[in-house]
């Protein structure tokens, strides 16, 4: 089949969750089906990372206007929300893609358009009605849920925080009713955002197509005895991420190193806030900062710690530590949606003092670290290879491509 593949960001290089998925499932779909990509661009820069996507797909891309009229984008904002959309939409809103799909889809037929994200979803409008195509959307989290567990942890700038509960305010009604009535699927990450999304709405025609790990690339490592460090690693000015560092420093680390006194917090991410960039004054903290290859990170580090007490989606940092062979010890909500057994392939608890015990556990008990590992690796192996995540995609464009093509005779 012939897929239109919409992005909001390039793939490439896969530094974040979204990236990563895409960039993964989009090697293993090219083997079966011919995939036009279309994608944003942050600056112009990243058309240097063009080459590394042409041998799976011909690629178009749009860069984003960086400096917009604050009037105009103001004006558009006020018309998104009079639509009923969330102010987010008019932040992922450029002329330039709506006309590209447009040409696209007017000069091409093809069987699917697949849209990334629901900040995108608005763009299927512009699909050429000439053609008819199958529409899908993936949903990395349901926003509604996602933001309203942001607005219960958010600090900072006050304008952020109108920004946040706006887009909740918005996001509880229109996302749902909106990819009803525009898409034929609504891919999500898991059975917990499934029932969330089908509340909402039981017209939702929904499916899910978990996120995944590349268990070739990603080879079990070795554990290192000595190793104190505590590994936290995702992109640090998300306000979930933020928080949930701030939480493990502030309650639960004093009481680790009560027990543990050599160990440390090795922290991995881009853009760290003001409030995490204040933890280099600690010398039992490690910061740095945006890395090409998370592995060598991974192998210096004991164990891999998931506080997070807000955020939606699943947790792809879960899936890449089990694959490397370094047990994680997790909030129940960071592990939410993943088929994982507290006890069994991760350490879960939602306290200070439970989270501590876990750690202080495994820096104890070489017994219990090593079935972490085991089980944590045949989890990902058996249930989150891209290459068994990807058959889930594959099925979904089998239904919808095979359905349009009976409307359309």
């Amino acid at each position: 089949m012939r897929i239109l593949w919409v992005t909001g960001s390039l793939p490439y290089p896969p530094a974040t969750g979204g990236k990563i998925r895409v960039w993964n499932l989009l090697q293993q779909v090219t083997q079966f089906h011919d995939v036009t990509l279309l994608s944003l661009l942050d600056s112009p820069d990243e058309i240097q990372f063009l080459p590394r996507l042409r041998p799976y797909c011909t690629i178009h891309t749009v860069v984003k206007q960086r400096q917009r009229p604050r009037g105009k984008l103001f004006f558009r904002l006020l018309l998104t929300m009079l639509k009923g959309q969330p102010p987010r939409n008019c932040i992922a809103y450029y002329d330039g893609l709506k006309d590209k799909i447009y040409e696209l889809t007017s000069r091409q037929s093809f069987d699917i358009v697949h849209v990334e994200q629901s900040q995108i979803a608005p763009y299927i409008e512009f699909v050429s009605s000439a053609t008819k195509p199958a529409r899908l959307i993936t949903l990395y989290d349901v926003g509604a849920a996602q933001h309203e567990r942001i607005i219960r942890i958010q600090t900072g700038l006050a304008s952020a925080r109108v920004l946040t509960w706006l887009d909740w305010f918005f996001l509880r009604h229109w996302e749902s009713t909106y990819l009803a009535r525009r898409f034929d699927r609504c891919i999500v990450v898991s059975s917990v955002d499934q029932a969330l999304l089908s509340q909402a709405n039981p017209q939702l025609k929904l499916v899910v197509v978990p996120n995944g790990v590349d268990t070739v690339q990603y080879q079990r490592l070795p554990r290192l005895e000595d190793s104190k460090e505590i590994l936290f690693i995702g992109k640090m000015n998300y306000p979930p991420n933020v928080d949930g560092v701030l939480f493990f420093y502030h309650e639960i680390f004093p009481l680790v190193r009560r027990r543990v006194p050599e160990a440390r917090m090795l922290i991995v991410g881009a853009e760290p806030s003001a409030e995490v960039q204040r933890l280099r004054n600690d010398p039992t903290v490690r910061m740095i900062g945006q890395v090409e290859d998370v592995v060598p990170y991974y192998q210096r580090a004991y164990l891999s710690a998931v506080t997070l007490r807000a955020g939606g989606g699943t947790r792809l940092k879960i899936l890449e530590a089990m694959a490397l062979g370094r047990p994680v010890v997790s909030t129940t909500l960071g592990c939410e949606g993943l088929e994982v057994s507290p006890g069994e392939n991760i350490l879960a608890a939602d306290t200070p003092q439970g989270l501590a015990a876990h750690i202080i556990r495994l820096f104890n008990d070489k017994g219990a670290y090593d079935r972490l590992v085991v089980n944590g690796r045949r989890l990902v192996e058996s249930r989150y290879d891209w290459r068994v995540t990807a058959q889930s995609l594959l099925q979904v464009y089998d239904i919808v491509g095979a359905a349009e093509k009976r409307v359309q005779k």
